[in-house]
């Protein structure tokens, strides 16, 4: 029933969904220019030519860009990097970076996690002189870059069957088939094989962090990342884990996409992600703690910039009794661009409608948006696209600049169009239970069973069941913001926790059912059933 309500219905790839191994995961050579990446490469290799990553500034591209500094020294080669500033570059390629790479005799320049919209910049690569390969998973435009390669699955002339990559596991996938070709040229015949089995962990921090489907080749890989990444061999993952006080042995796809994910992506929101990148790619365990608590120390301004935008943003809905509409575009000179997507995302938690923040600096506005289910960002943002400098994106998540004065003909323009694809039931939250169970059916094999399927994340969460079997008979609140309530069934006890739930305290023993995932809790060596709470009806 789990696989079912995943859309997982096929025999084989349910098969491959539980006990997939590496060994499943498909030919790199499946995608698109992958053999006239490679071939590039190689000859830079042999002639020494210089070679340069060009990465993103999210967890996605600081992952992608470490694995690749990484893989290049194993093989004994020397390459570059450049990763663009947040505020004074922005997203994508950029020319006059280009030209520095050229004038530090930049002959080769791989992207990660970016530049499948860049078709200027690609050209403007060429004209110096520099051999052009693009790795990139996002949505690809009408017109390709004219570069030397285009690595991303999404080409419709594309062979590879997962679609749905990460960046960096895109950049895996070419470090796959880059190693297949050396190993047939016997380039490791006086020198040792690189081990991919290594690069795993940063793969499932990028691939966790980026959102992208657990399905396929990305459950495979996070599966295995995060068995890497449980080892803490990497110097820099070590330093990261220790400074976000995570005491499981085990880490899982929560403590990455809430507890070191946040860390990685303080550096490249409101300073600059090559401090992620030096982290990832230390050898040394002292560097590697100053660099961790450095970002460690950003995601604490980032936090408390988060709060502070969010407590201003719902003043201005409150101000100008902005509840009844349908969307919500919120501007402000006091936002950094660095923090507003995420707020965004937080008012959606609290009001769930269309939201677009933008942050005013020097006469442009930077905006970042964010959707709920049944609206496609980037399709309206299409409709709107006359009062935008630039914009991209996805359905669920898109960015744009605005000149200042456009701000309010987008307002009016942005909240008509989500009126007319939009109806009231649109924006009522859905949440979507596998089945109704007892308080008695919670034992350790339902448990294993659900860990069977495991890891969860996007297009394939945590299993949510629903029950009624039961009352409350003591409910407090634990670290401020926390409801614990304990659960007494027919012949069953249990202890459920509601994170941020502890406005419910009041009306606790009134509760009648409740929504929730059931998981081991570790404390003081013991191990016991929790349910984690995702609703309570009443």
């Amino acid at each position: 029933m789990l696989l079912v309500n995943r859309k997982i219905e096929d025999i084989g790839e349910a098969k491959n969904f539980i006990s997939g191994t590496l060994k499943d995961l498909p030919n790199p050579f499946l995608m698109k220019d992958m053999k006239k990446a490679v071939d590039r490469i190689i000859r830079a290799i042999e002639t020494q030519e210089s070679i340069y990553i060009y990465g993103d500034y999210d967890v996605d591209g600081v992952t992608a860009t470490s694995n690749f500094l990484n893989f290049f020294k194993e093989l004994g080669v020397t390459v570059g990097f450049h990763i663009p500033h947040r505020l004074r570059e922005g997203y994508g390629l950029h020319t006059e970076a280009l030209k520095e790479i050229h004038k530090k005799g930049g002959k080769v320049v791989i992207t990660a996690d970016c530049g499948i919209s860049n078709v200027k910049e690609a050209i403007a690569a060429s004209e110096l002189g520099i051999d052009l390969i693009i790795t990139d998973h996002h949505i690809v435009p009408p017109q390709l870059p004219d570069a030397h390669a285009v690595l991303n699955p999404l080409r419709k002339d594309s062979d590879f069957p997962d679609l749905y990559l990460a960046g960096v596991g895109v950049a895996f996938n070419l470090m796959i088939a880059l190693r297949q070709s050396l190993r047939e040229r016997g380039y490791f015949n006086t020198r040792k094989e690189p081990n991919l089995r290594n690069y795993l962990d940063l793969v499932a921090l990028g691939t966790v962090a980026d959102m992208v489907p657990l399905k396929g080749s990305n459950h495979i890989l996070v599966k295995e990342g995060l068995k890497i990444l449980s080892t803490q061999r990497r110097a820099g993952v070590k330093a990261l884990i220790e400074v976000s006080n995570i005491q499981k042995e085990t880490i899982g796809t929560y403590e990455v996409a809430f507890q070191l994910a946040p860390r990685l992506n303080a550096g490249g929101r409101l300073s600059t992600a090559e401090i992620g990148v030096k982290l990832l790619t230390t050898q040394d365990s002292l560097t590697a703690l100053e660099l961790a608590q450095k970002l460690d120390s950003e995601n604490s301004k980032r936090r408390f910039l988060q709060e502070e935008t969010l407590g201003q943003a719902l003043q201005m809905i409150e101000k100008n009794k902005l509840e009844h509409t349908k969307s919500f575009v919120l501007s402000s000179p006091l936002w950094h661009p660095g923090v507003i997507g995420i707020v965004a995302s937080k008012l959606i938690e609290k009001y769930y409608r269309p939201t677009c923040l933008i942050a005013e600096q020097e006469g442009v506005g930077k905006g970042s948006c964010r959707s709920i289910e049944g609206f496609h960002l980037l399709d309206a943002l299409k409709e709107c696209s006359t009062y935008f400098s630039t914009f991209g994106g996805h359905k669920a998540a898109a960015g744009f600049s605005i000149p200042l004065q456009n701000i309010s003909l987008f307002r009016d323009h942005f909240e008509r169009v989500v009126s007319q694809k939009l109806t009231d039931s649109d924006f009522i939250p859905k949440i979507k239970v596998d089945m109704e169970i007892t308080l008695k059916d919670i034992q350790g094999g339902l448990l294993e069973e659900i860990e069977k399927c495991a890891p969860f994340g996007m297009s394939c969460p945590e299993p949510l069941f629903i029950s009624h079997d039961f009352k409350v008979q003591r409910a407090h609140v634990v670290g401020q913001k926390h409801l614990k309530l304990s659960l007494e069934g027919s012949d069953r006890y249990h202890e459920a926790i509601g994170f941020h739930m502890s406005d419910l305290l009041q009306d606790a023993s009134k509760i009648k059912g409740i929504v929730y995932s059931p998981s081991w809790n570790e404390w003081q060596g013991k191990q016991s059933i929790q349910l984690k709470l995702k609703n309570v009806l009443f």
